[in-house]
């Protein structure tokens, strides 16, 4: 009966008899990762991060956990390592979350730092993603990384100057985003559009990029990112 379950996204065991840690790692700094990555394997678990948007659902640290875990005292001991790390867990549940499931011998922990809610949705990180341009007769594409820097990417049919292609990004004050080109003569400045949208399969949360100048290089262009809830 669990076969005709649809999944939207399945985090599945890779076999080993050691547990799995899913770490969905979206609002920790390297060194975070790093620290308890290490801190894990030390327990005998193998670590696996992932920069996923959080369940809709989650809106403080939490553990969703497999029924099926050959070690039973895998989620406590968990539990103790991230309270000795400085990250307490609010709350644990079993076998999936919303539209995330996690099959057997696996857990995923969801850290939240105090001031990040995942469901606002507004943050750099939540941000950082790969727009593709619509409403145009252009191929454009804008990746916003999470090291803060941007790339323009376009196709042979429209070059872009190399100077704007390329520089770093922030949100100056939501919704208003800039971008810096190296020579950083000016910013390229965009209103960042939330919303929902639904199509056969169910929601669809856009986040739409729309330059608040005419820029020509850009083409007339707006930019969307889209994540299936």
């Amino acid at each position: 009966m669990l076969k005709s379950i649809m999944l939207v996204s399945a985090l599945l065991l890779s076999g080993c008899s050691q547990t799995t840690v899913h770490l969905y790692s979206r609002y920790l700094t390297e060194q975070q990762i790093n620290d308890i990555k290490q801190h894990l394997v030390a327990q005998d678990f193998v670590v696996k991060t992932n920069h996923l948007a959080f369940p809709a659902s989650i809106t403080q640290s939490a553990i969703t956990y497999s029924p099926v875990i050959d070690d039973p005292k895998a989620v406590n001991t968990v539990l103790d390592s991230m309270q000795m790390l400085g990250w307490p867990i609010q709350h644990t549940s079993m076998l999936f979350v919303d539209n995330h499931w996690y099959k057997e011998n696996s857990l995923a922990l969801m850290l939240v730092p105090p001031d990040v809610d995942p469901q606002n949705r507004n943050s750099e990180q939540d941000i950082a993603n790969q727009y593709i341009s619509e409403n145009c007769g252009i191929s454009i594409d804008i990746h916003l990384g999470r090291d803060g820097r941007y790339e323009i990417l376009s196709s042979d049919s429209h070059q872009i100057d190399a100077e704007l292609t390329l520089g770093t990004w922030e949100v100056t004050e939501f919704p208003y985003l800039a971008l810096h080109t190296t020579n950083d003569n000016w910013p390229i400045f965009f209103e960042l559009k939330q919303y929902i949208t639904r199509d056969q399969i169910g929601e669809i949360q856009i986040t739409e990029l729309s330059p608040l100048s005419n820029y020509s290089f850009l083409g007339g262009c707006t930019f969307k990112f889209g994540l299936r809830n």
